[in-house]
């Protein structure tokens, strides 16, 4: 999710370095990630976020080979309105070698949606 990253920060003013280290590893024990299935409440925050940010469309994006990512598109389509909500799975690596392939399906995604009822 765009936003994991950033949706749960903590206090930083603890007054040891224990204190510090726990809150950071609660921290990244919060954050809602595919390879913790089933993740119901991973699929709800998702969908929060569609609502709060009047989303006209979601962008899948799965590392390739990380299965849980990309077993989960499945079940995110889904959760999205039963799959009628503009959705574009999209599995790559670091390289560069799909880039031109990739801006391709965004641009044509972006379009779909700007051409749709969802607009």
């Amino acid at each position: 999710m765009g936003e994991r990253n950033f949706s749960t920060l903590f206090d930083r003013s603890f007054s040891s370095v224990d204190e510090t280290i726990d809150a950071i590893a609660d921290r990244y024990m919060t954050i809602n990630c595919a390879c913790f299935t089933p993740n119901n409440e991973r699929l709800g925050d998702i969908k929060s976020m569609i609502e709060k940010l009047h989303a006209h469309g979601l962008i899948h994006y799965a590392l390739q080979f990380c299965t849980p990512y990309m077993v989960e598109a499945y079940r995110v389509r889904q959760a999205i309105n039963g799959g009628r909500f503009p959705f574009l799975g999209i599995e790559t690596d670091y390289s560069m070698e799909d880039m031109g392939q990739l801006k391709t399906r965004i641009e044509a995604f972006v379009e779909m949606i700007k051409e749709g009822p969802h607009s």
